[in-house]
């Protein structure tokens, strides 16, 4: 019996995805795990195995067309089998459900706008649009109600994911090692040489960034607190680690930094938290994002429940992560409830990083540093340092907090044995 070949989701927020290239054509044979096609989602690139050894039957997405999420792009199966297309005739729709729902996209983005930082009175909206908003990290005062008297319904927040597709903030992939004075800058991407002149159409990632950052820096009230954190005991209680543990367990840098940070949420929950109308929702898990770098774009895999793990664990699951996010396959599904940014590797003193709702807060960590240090006995010595900077939301947290928990990283990273437990 023919089988479907399904538009992977690539991430909790994705609606659709977009074909990027048929490796076979119809009739083609294709063995079981062999590379069919790959798709584009907002959050990167995936290939789409064949589900069964057979040929390509069908392809109903053809290269550059867009699909919705889990529906047929095409089929695989026997040799002359038939395949019924009846229930596969809206699987190129993409967008169109924001239009069935009678939403002009367009104007709803500029009603957005315009609501956006105002105060909102109680929301109407039945219980399924409110699941459906908490589900999508939607902020259900900013959809515009088509129901009676303005009643939000389902619909509505669909139409407002497919006009608001949700990414991650753009950084780089997490350094694994202190990062020593560099002679000359970080090379540039291959291909980026010739670009002068040039006007280059954004990639469906970049322009999904470039909407979802604007939109952050737009209505969340972004305030800063930075420390400097002597990082010489972490980094010879790395060394002493990693001399007892396999390869794929070996501790990086960023590892204690993610430890650090879960420590500091266990023990000051109020920033582990998400906004919901004019609620603070603090969340149960501790699940922190550790951002990927690739070509055009990034993902951010989310370690979970990363409270419960040793910086061994954390090690092995950050890799693995990695990996498939490199792969572009797809990593974990689990929201995040905060986020690293780290750019130690690329020779930055320091940065803020803007933060992913609908999350509260982001770590900016830089680069690890050799600095003259005043000892409590006005003593000099030279030790190994970074800067790190909290961005977070003055609607969730206020700076004694923001203070609190930055400072408990510090903590917990210049006295790392709090962070074998």
């Amino acid at each position: 019996m023919a089988e479907k070949i399904i538009m992977p989701q690539g991430g909790q927020d994705i609606t659709e995805g977009r074909v990027v290239r048929w490796h076979k054509a119809e009739g083609d044979p294709v063995k079981k795990g062999e590379v069919i096609c790959e798709v584009e989602t907002e959050k990167a690139v995936f290939e789409v195995e064949s589900p069964l050894d057979g040929v390509l039957l069908k392809i109903i997405v053809a290269e550059g067309k867009v699909a919705r999420i889990f529906s047929a792009i095409g089929f695989v199966g026997a040799a002359g089998e038939s395949v019924d297309l009846e229930d596969e005739k809206d699987a190129t729709k993409g967008k169109k459900e924001a239009k069935d729902t009678g939403i002009d996209v367009a104007a709803l983005r500029k009603k957005v706008a315009a609501k956006s930082n105002a105060a909102k009175d109680k929301v109407k909206a039945s219980g399924r649009a409110r699941k459906l908003a908490d589900q999508k990290g939607v902020d259900i005062s900013n959809v515009e109600g088509t129901g009676p008297k303005g009643r939000i319904t389902e619909k509505d927040v669909l139409a407002y994911v497919l006009a608001y597709i949700e990414t991650a903030p753009a950084v780089p992939e997490p350094a694994t090692a202190a990062t020593p004075a560099a002679s000359e800058p970080p090379k540039a991407a291959a291909g980026t040489t010739d670009l002068r002149g040039k006007s280059v159409p954004m990639t469906r990632m970049r322009k999904v960034i470039a909407r979802r950052l604007q939109q952050s820096k737009q209505t969340i009230p972004h305030f800063y607190v930075t420390v400097t954190v002597d990082m010489t005991a972490a980094i010879d209680q790395r060394k002493e680690l990693n001399t007892k543990v396999e390869k794929d367990s070996k501790v990086s840098m960023n590892d204690m930094v993610v430890k650090a940070a879960a420590v500091a949420l266990g023990e000051l929950p109020q920033v582990n938290c998400k906004i919901d109308e004019d609620n603070l929702v603090y969340l149960k898990d501790i699940n922190i994002g550790v951002a990927v770098g690739l070509e055009d774009g990034l993902v951010v895999p989310v370690l979970p429940e990363v409270d419960t793990l040793s910086l061994k664990g954390i090690a092995k699951k950050t890799k693995e992560l990695v990996n498939l996010a490199k792969a572009g396959k797809q990593a974990s599904l689990t929201p995040g409830t905060f986020t690293i940014s780290n750019m130690g590797m690329l020779n930055v003193d320091n940065f803020v990083a803007i933060i992913n709702p609908p999350e509260t807060a982001i770590l900016a960590v830089g680069s690890v540093r050799k600095n003259i240090m005043v000892r409590a006995d006005n003593s000099f010595q030279i030790r190994d340092t970074l800067s790190m900077t909290l961005s977070a939301d003055h609607r969730a947290i206020d700076g004694v907090l923001g203070s609190q928990f930055v400072n408990k990283i510090k903590y917990c990273l210049e006295n790392p044995q709090t962070l074998l437990g």
